[in-house]
């Protein structure tokens, strides 16, 4: 079986786990991503299909337009997923992975939205 990175809300009602090769970080500067996270969203592309989950009692899906929706525990409250819908990743909070994901940030994307307050993350080699 290959290797996996776990993730969990803070409070635990949503646990799973993705392939330790999803891809790298993103970081997104839109508005709608920093309205949602309070700066900028990072997140893993993992595929939709390898997203195992051991808890999901407390997942809540909030569907914001016709193409896109956000999955958050309705416990504590953690944004845990950007899903994209038709696409075949599902976008996971990189703040949620428990421990060392061993990935870097790759891509920064829709910067001309970016906050005034902060600098754009650099971007790696993956």
């Amino acid at each position: 079986m290959a290797e996996r990175l776990n993730a969990s809300c803070r409070c635990g009602g949503v646990k799973f786990s993705i392939p330790t090769d999803a891809a790298g970080v993103f970081c997104c500067h839109c508005g709608d991503c920093r309205k949602a996270h309070g700066n900028y969203m990072a997140v893993i592309g993992a595929p939709r299909d390898d997203v195992r989950f051991e808890a999901d009692g407390t997942l809540q899906w909030w569907g914001y337009s016709d193409t896109a929706r956000r999955g958050f525990c309705s416990t504590c409250g953690s944004r845990l997923f950007k899903d994209n819908i038709g696409t075949d990743l599902l976008m996971v909070s990189a703040g949620v992975i428990d421990g060392p994901t061993g990935k870097v940030i790759v891509k920064n994307i829709l910067t001309e939205f970016k906050g005034d307050w902060y600098e754009t993350p650099a971007v790696h080699d993956a």
